[in-house]
């Protein structure tokens, strides 16, 4: 990049930001939504097939990436569809990662306000939060990559132990009898969990970074297989501790499955709580990449360097933040980002692979 210097990151790294990129919100509300969309305890089953989908929807996304090695979508747009229409996409994900953010940044301070910093107004959690993450977006990918690389094992770990200590609260009847209701609904929860599978797509850019091209494909693809574990394992828990009719209404399934936690010897009396603090962490392992990269954008976009447009988009994200009026509102907002995500996941990254590959461009 011209204003940008590019910065190499490992492939280790690179699995570790996909995953955490796609793990933020879905944790949360993935088991809601594939309640609701099947009504059936087969919904983890339709998380399965939407990960497959997945993979190949992150395969192609590198393959065409690594067709303009040390590239992002950003630049390489421009040499396959031409100036304007390179532009145009690079408005778009700037925009999807900006909307992002912000969705981010709200269901941060609601879960914050709710389980957390009951007394703590939402704003100031989420002012505070933002100005914290933007000291290490302008830091550059490698400090960001080396901040992911160290938390994402812990996260990992409090994930695989709530879904552990859950199995003490399991009932195996709540997720039976498989395919008691036939094929038909899980086919109907297969596009509410792929939606939820959306963040591997900032391989488009990140992809550009990598220090061994040649592994970047199997890395990216290791960090979507982790997401898709741990989805599929959440799901089930849920379900099976909760029940399909009460996932169906509670707002943050998973906490409430945390919340049922009761380990013996009065270990982490309120284990929500704890695991409340991983998941902020979590969040800004989500966040600031996203906003990293729509702050690139801009840069690439003015021919710029980037670091101004991270201060700059900082109204813009807690405007967003502040838009959802109330929480089904801040849902509704979820739902418009899933959506807009299959630009920027499918649509863009198919048809500019088709066209590079008809004009025979790239590497």
């Amino acid at each position: 990049m011209v204003t940008n210097r590019l910065e190499e990151i490992t492939s280790t790294q690179i699995a570790s930001i996909v995953a955490k990129c796609m793990i933020g919100t879905g944790i949360l509300i993935l088991p809601r939504e594939i309640a609701k969309s099947t009504d059936s305890p087969d919904g983890w089953i339709s998380v399965i097939l939407s990960g497959l989908l997945t993979l190949l929807a992150g395969y192609l996304v590198m393959k065409l990436s690594l067709l303009f090695p040390k590239q992002t979508i950003f630049q390489y747009g421009k040499t396959i569809v031409g100036k304007y229409l390179g532009v145009l996409h690079t408005l778009i994900v700037i925009a999807y990662f900006t909307l992002s953010s912000g969705y981010l940044l709200r269901v941060l301070g609601e879960v914050i306000r709710m389980y957390l910093l009951e007394e703590t107004p939402m704003e100031v959690t989420m002012i505070a939060f933002s100005t914290i993450a933007v000291y290490l977006t302008v830091g550059g990918i490698q400090p960001i990559a080396r901040f992911i690389e160290f938390f994402f094992p812990l996260i990992i770990v409090i994930l695989l132990s709530l879904i552990a200590l859950s199995f003490r609260e399991f009932e195996p009847d709540n997720i039976r009898p498989i395919f008691g209701e036939g094929g038909s609904p899980i086919i109907k929860g297969i596009v509410p969990s792929a939606l939820s599978f959306s963040g591997y797509q900032i391989m488009l850019i990140l992809a550009a970074n990598v220090k061994k091209p040649e592994k970047a494909v199997k890395s990216a693809l290791t960090g979507i297989s982790i997401v898709i574990f741990l989805y599929t394992m959440v799901v089930i828990v849920s379900i099976g501790t909760l029940t399909v009719e009460e996932v169906k209404t509670v707002t943050w399934p998973t906490m409430s499955v945390a919340k049922d936690i009761d380990l013996p010897g009065g270990f982490f009396e309120r284990f929500e709580s704890f695991f409340s603090v991983l998941w902020v962490i979590s969040m800004y392992t989500a966040f600031v990449p996203y906003h990293y990269v729509a702050s690139l954008g801009l840069g690439e976009l003015f021919q710029k360097n980037y670091r101004p447009f991270a201060y700059l988009l900082l109204p813009f994200i807690y405007m967003i933040a502040m838009y959802p009026k109330d929480l089904d509102a801040v849902f509704r907002l979820g739902d418009v980002v899933a959506y807009y995500s299959i630009f920027t996941m499918i649509v863009i990254p198919l048809y500019l692979w088709i066209i590079a590959k008809m004009r025979r461009l790239g590497t």
